[in-house]
């Protein structure tokens, strides 16, 4: 079920590109191609150049908090309240020493960094939570027909909390095999939040190129 989320993310990061005309002069729009670049990269490698079957944990214990590093960066650019800026900042900075430690001193070898992955995972959910929030304050106000950035926001919190308990358990499923059923039952969630999210930022980005505006 999961062999064809590559290619959604691929179409996802061109569809980005395609939009960067209409997306250049927003501070946090703007650095979703650089975003879905790093995520394309990381799917290439594994499927042209890693070993197959081989499970690379260590490319995606760097690539994956630098990910959430650059949302919590978007998300910074994107809140306006102060206060709100002061937490995302003090989050990466966080993100980024809490995954150095546990890297080095915590990790077994060929796991995964869950235990970044999961502070970051909740990182970035308080963050698009936070921006959604802002939005939504005036609801009189808000034009849900004029806001790609809301659905963006809200496939991606999606995503985040369904694939959450999948990748958490990551090392325990797949070194214990007798819960085989379990496994495939977190795969199939993970692989369809995929494509809702990806299938949404490449209809969102098209929809910006069609109006020519993003905001």
């Amino acid at each position: 079920m999961n062999r064809y989320i590559p290619y959604f993310e691929f179409a996802a990061f061109l569809s980005s590109l395609l939009a960067f005309p209409v997306i250049k002069n927003s501070k946090y729009l703007r650095l979703f191609p650089v975003l879905l670049l790093m995520i394309v990269l990381v799917e290439v490698y594994q499927l042209f150049f890693a070993a197959k079957g081989s499970v690379n944990a260590s490319m995606y214990n760097i690539m994956i908090p630098m990910q959430y590093l650059l949302y919590l960066i978007i998300f910074y650019l994107a809140v306006n309240q102060p206060g709100y800026k002061r937490f995302l900042l003090a989050s990466a900075v966080v993100l980024v020493a809490f995954s150095a430690v546990t890297q080095v001193l915590f990790l077994e070898e060929n796991h995964f960094n869950v235990l970044a992955y999961c502070l970051g995972s909740i990182l970035v959910i308080i963050g698009s939570i936070m921006k959604l929030y802002e939005m939504l304050q005036n609801p009189t106000d808000f034009n849900f027909l004029r806001k790609p950035f809301f659905y963006m926001l809200f496939a991606f919190l999606l995503f985040t909390t369904g694939t959450l308990p999948y990748f958490a358990m990551s090392n325990w499923l797949y070194i214990v095999t007798t819960y085989k059923n379990i496994l495939q039952m977190l795969v199939n969630v993970m692989s369809i939040m995929n494509y809702v999210l990806y299938t949404t930022y490449t209809v969102m980005f098209l929809w910006m190129i069609q109006r020519k505006d993003y905001s």
